[in-house]
């Protein structure tokens, strides 16, 4: 049980570690999605055992143990893991689901935004809006998708640009890039441990926009990165008084120009199938993890209930569902023998 409940926090911090480089150096299709959906598992898995450790805690209170059938006692002595680590492990999964809850408040702020701008600007879903004031691009994934370009920015990149600046920004619409960043950043709210998780996403999809960009193009590696860089500057020098909808909005530039420029003018990414598969073993083990972790605690309340016989291996939970159930059951339906 103890290996169980410690995997899950090697595993996200191992994959914090590995973010920024998965992004940096792998395909960014392949990067953005096995690193999000990696941090979905690492989270889910860690929630899963966090909420054991609330269940382990109950488990010594009478009217729990009363109603699965054992001694609260018998079980507290069977239980491998000390209560004060149970209570700590209920209070990160009670933090993490405030943030959670701060995250969910923030982000329908910023989607109501999204949509005032939305019908604010009009224009038809999945157009390109040009707006007088600043010098920005982006895309709002509202109303169904805007690509949002300043008039100062277009004016200062070239027809050929502004037509790989477009087909980046229309890339982050038809791939939902928005989805890929919200499942990493709902990931690191449950899991604080995949700090930079976000980040990596966050350039991975900007690389992938950028990818998609090139053969919007024709494949012209260079014009896609003249475009990125010319508009990294522009914006540079320009105040940012974006609102509440830029929480949703995908916008290029800072720090990940220069790198994402030397990504373009290098050669074209190779498959991506190598980190799939490695994605996809991740997964697996988080999930093979999850539940041994859930079985062990079954098998250690059935253990404690039928007074020292073990339970059919693989089938604790189950066993332990259905006496629950029974028992519910019984207490509902009078004459009914659990």
């Amino acid at each position: 049980m103890l290996y169980a409940l410690q995997v899950p926090v090697a595993a996200s911090l191992l994959l914090a570690l590995a973010a920024p480089l998965v992004a940096r150096w792998c395909p960014p299709r392949a990067a953005a999605l096995v690193l999000a959906a990696c941090a979905a598992g690492c989270a889910a898995t860690t929630a899963v055992v966090l909420a054991l450790h609330a269940a382990v805690l109950l488990g010594r209170l009478g009217p729990v143990a009363a109603l699965l059938g054992y001694d609260p006692a018998r079980f507290a002595d069977h239980v491998p893991v000390p209560p004060q680590a149970s209570l700590l492990a209920v209070g990160v999964l009670g933090a993490g689901l405030v943030r959670g809850g701060v995250l969910l408040r923030r982000r329908a702020r910023a989607l109501r935004a999204a949509d005032a701008l939305c019908s604010r600007l009009g224009g038809r879903a999945g157009g390109v809006v040009v707006v007088e004031g600043g010098a920005e691009a982006f895309a709002l994934p509202r109303r169904g998708g805007r690509v949002v370009v300043s008039r100062a920015l277009l004016e200062a990149l070239s027809v050929p640009e502004r037509e790989a600046l477009l087909a980046h920004e229309r890339a982050h619409l038809g791939a939902h890039h928005d989805l890929v960043r919200a499942l990493a950043a709902w990931s690191t709210a449950l899991d604080p441990l995949l700090v930079g998780v976000p980040s990596a996403v966050r350039y991975a999809t900007e690389r992938w926009a950028d990818e998609a960009a090139v053969v919007a193009v024709g494949g012209d590696r260079p014009l896609v990165a003249r475009a990125v860089a010319r508009a990294g500057l522009v914006r540079a020098g320009s105040p940012d008084d974006r609102g509440a909808w830029a929480a949703v909005a995908l916008a290029g530039g800072g720090g990940d120009v220069v790198r994402r420029v030397r990504a373009l003018l290098g050669s074209a990414p190779r498959g991506g199938r190598p980190l799939a598969v490695a994605g996809a073993l991740c997964l697996a083990a988080l999930l093979v993890v999850g539940g041994h972790a859930v079985e062990d605690v079954a098998e250690v309340v059935e253990h404690v209930r039928s007074g020292g016989q073990d339970a059919e291996p693989g089938l604790a939970a189950a066993h332990l569902v259905r006496g629950a159930g029974d028992r519910v059951l019984s207490e509902l339906v009078p004459g009914r023998a659990p």
